[in-house]
């Protein structure tokens, strides 16, 4: 049996390979640790995955002179630094080093690959959206005409927040928001968890929202894969108020966007379009009370010509009227006048010969005549009882006779 030593056997793997392998080829791998020692040179560890389990595991260096030069194209192309978690396609050359095993030394990146790839998930996660029904469900719930009451999901530290805030509170109009943050993580590994949780806190809380807002600032391209999740696009689906979505990227969308309700590209223009909505319903408030008031003043104007015009038809009827019984009216008149000519004419008549009468019966008059009166106690005698005894009086024109009763005759 041929024996040899451990060097010889990694010299023998080391000058095989090299004899049997290219000077380089394009793999595919995902980063699952990236790390830069002080000289800059760049440590990784590429592994590719079925699922959760890794399939291969190879270590692999980027030396500083490379790692400058394919940093930046990466960035420039992708806005976004390489990091663990990224899929990327490599040129590798192989290495073996007899003390430290297999590696690869990473020679290029293309970050076209990078792009493609995620552009490519985006829309497996589109089309599972599609066919499960729920691209448009957000968008069916109805948005109030003025959303006052908003439950924010963000980060309380990003700058996202800070220019929503400063956009709402400082609005030039002075409307009044009342605002409540729901905090998550908006970036990273746990970023799809946390804002689910803060859905089903806001699902749960008991005060009404009108409507939900998820915002964070700018950042990289990468930094928006967890609003690629079909999980977190779900759960926005299928929440029970209109959601609006302002990530802070003006040339990017995400799935987020799509099922959201509303798509905003900034977390300032989220602002700006709850602004807008109030400042339209104060606008309509304002032309409805234009209206209002134009309805009403020509409605007055119009019975008031009314008025004028029932006023014209009166005064115009009782000149007619007055026209027409002038005559009767002249006629009545002269009848009235000549029977009340005759009427004092008659009574004039009546109360001279009345006159007449009582003239005629004045005692003076009677007495005149030759007559006399004889009075009893004072009283003209007439059918009063007399008695012997009796003093009567007795007046004549020119004389009053005292006389006593001696004696009656009976006849």
């Amino acid at each position: 049996m041929s024996q040899m030593s451990l060097f010889e056997l990694t010299n023998l793997i080391k000058q095989t390979l090299e004899t049997n392998l290219a000077p380089s080829y394009w793999v595919i791998a995902e980063i699952s640790e990236l790390r830069l020692n002080q000289k800059g040179h760049c440590y990784l560890e590429l592994v590719e995955k079925e699922g959760n389990f890794i399939q291969a595991k190879l270590r692999a260096n980027i030396w500083s002179y490379t790692y400058r030069t394919i940093s930046e194209q990466f960035i420039n192309a992708t806005s976004t630094e390489l990091k663990s978690g990224l899929k990327v396609l490599l040129n590798v050359s192989v290495n073996f080093h007899e003390v430290y095993g297999m590696s690869v030394t990473v020679n290029n990146i293309d970050p076209n690959y990078t792009i493609g790839e995620r552009s490519r998930l985006r829309e497996e996660t589109l089309n599972k959206l599609k066919e499960a029904g729920l691209i448009d469900k957000n968008k069916n719930q109805i948005l109030p005409i003025v959303p006052q009451t908003v439950a924010i999901i963000s980060s309380e530290t990003a700058a996202g927040f800070g220019d929503f805030m400063n956009q709402i509170k400082e609005n030039t109009k002075g409307y009044d928001f009342d605002t409540t943050l729901f905090h998550a993580t908006m970036q990273g590994n746990e970023s799809v968890l946390s804002i689910r949780r803060a859905l089903k806190e806001i699902f749960e809380s008991d005060k009404d929202f009108d409507v939900v807002v998820i915002i964070r600032g700018g950042g990289a391209k990468t930094d928006l894969d967890s609003f690629d999740s079909f999980d977190l696009a779900k759960a926005i689906a299928l929440f029970p108020l209109p959601v609006l979505s302002g990530i802070g990227h003006e040339r990017d969308t995400t799935v987020l966007d799509f099922v959201a309700h509303t798509s905003l590209k900034t977390p300032t223009a989220v602002a700006e379009f709850l602004i807008s909505g109030m400042s339209r319903f104060h606008d309509q408030l304002l032309e409805f009370a234009y209206r209002i008031e134009k309805v009403f003043e020509e409605r007055l104007n119009l019975e008031q010509q009314n008025l004028q015009e029932i006023a014209h038809r009166i005064d115009s009827r009782a000149i007619q009227i007055l026209t027409n019984n002038e005559h009767f009216l002249k006629d009545k008149s002269t009848s009235l006048k000549y029977t009340i000519d005759r009427f004092f004419e008659n009574n004039l008549t009546r109360l001279t010969n009345l006159q007449k009468q009582v003239e005629l019966n004045d005692p003076e008059f009677v007495l005149k005549r030759g007559y006399s009166l004889t009075l009893k106690d004072g009283k003209v005698l007439r059918n009063q009882a007399v008695k012997v005894g009796d003093e009567l009086e007795t007046r004549t024109v020119d004389k009053n006779i005292k006389s006593k009763v001696t004696a009656i005759d009976n006849e």
